[in-house]
C-alpha cells in the first residue's frame, strides 16, 4: 500500500500547478504574459532590464474600476486606478516598490465631439 502512494505523491509533485499563477508577468511584443513574480518590485525590475513591461495576472489581483488609465498595484495586491498618464503612475509605483498597469475599464480620453448625435436627435 505504501508503495502505491509514494510515485502517485511524487508524480504530484513533478507537475506543475496551473492554479496557482503568480500576480506579475512579463509581457512584450514578441512574448506572451509569463506570470512567474509574486513580488512587483521584482517584476518591474526584470521587465525594465528585458525592455518589457510588468502587467498584473488580472485572474489573481483583481483591479478596482476608478477615474484613471493606469494603476498602481503593490505586492501586496492594493490597486489605486487613479492616473491619468503612465509616466506619473511609473514615477508613483517605483517610489512604492510597485508597478503600474492598464485600467480594466478605461475611460475615453478624447474630448466630447459637439457634433455628436445624442438620442436620435
Amino acid at each position: 500500500m505504501v508503495n502505491r502512494k509514494i510515485p502517485a505523491v511524487l508524480l504530484g509533485l513533478l507537475l506543475p500547478a496551473t492554479a496557482a499563477a503568480a500576480p506579475f508577468c512579463i509581457t512584450s511584443q514578441a512574448l506572451p504574459k509569463y506570470c512567474i513574480y509574486y513580488d512587483a518590485n521584482s517584476c518591474q525590475k526584470e521587465a525594465t532590464r528585458q525592455g518589457a513591461t510588468c502587467a498584473v495576472n488580472n485572474e489573481e489581483v483583481p483591479l478596482s474600476t476608478n477615474v484613471g488609465q493606469y494603476c498602481l498595484v503593490t505586492s501586496e495586491g492594493a490597486s489605486a486606478c487613479i492616473y491619468s498618464d503612465r509616466s506619473t503612475c511609473a514615477a508613483d509605483a517605483l517610489r512604492q516598490h510597485g508597478t503600474c498597469a492598464d485600467a480594466p475599464l478605461v475611460a475615453p480620453s478624447a474630448a466630447p465631439d459637439p457634433f455628436a448625435r445624442l438620442r436620435g436627435y
